[in-house]
């Protein structure tokens, strides 16, 4: 005896496959929106890294143009190469002329021929749009024109 369901129990499958792939494809497409949405997001990333290290590169050549640099220009910007740009400004800390104790001399102090400096410089370096600043205190001496000096000798 075979057995037929009725007419009205029968489930009908018509249009079930379409909305299978519809359904299917939304979480297609939804999948590839956030890889890329995450690969956009690792790029930004990964630029800022790279924009990081160009500045921390920068560094080295920084202080040796530290080094040269007229501290009594008391700011300026310059162009470090490779889209990395530096402003300073130098200010005047304290300055010294020293003197030591000699008993020859009258007196009692001989000065030095040097004047010493201190200065504090702050430095900001950009790179796009980026920006690192940095503070350090430097270091200077100049000699004293000897031709205004006494004899002592």
């Amino acid at each position: 005896m075979t057995h037929y369901p009725l007419p009205m129990t029968r489930i009908s499958e018509k249009g079930f496959l379409i909305l299978e792939v519809m359904i299917a494809s939304l979480i297609l497409t939804a999948g590839v929106a956030a890889t890329m949405y995450l690969f956009r997001l690792g790029f930004q990333y990964l630029e800022r890294a790279n924009d990081s290290n160009l500045l921390s590169s920068k560094l080295p050549q920084v202080i040796n143009f530290i080094k040269v640099l007229d501290m009594q220009a008391g700011s300026g910007t310059e162009d470090m190469g490779d889209d990395v740009i530096m402003h300073w400004e130098a200010g005047l800390v304290d300055s010294v002329r020293p003197a030591r104790d000699d008993a020859f001399s009258p007196g009692g102090k001989v000065k030095s021929y040097f004047i010493l400096y201190l200065y504090k410089v702050k430095i900001r370096l950009e790179s796009k749009n980026l920006s690192r600043e940095y503070e350090m205190n430097v270091f200077r001496s100049a000699s004293v024109d000897k031709s205004v000096m006494p004899r002592e000798f």
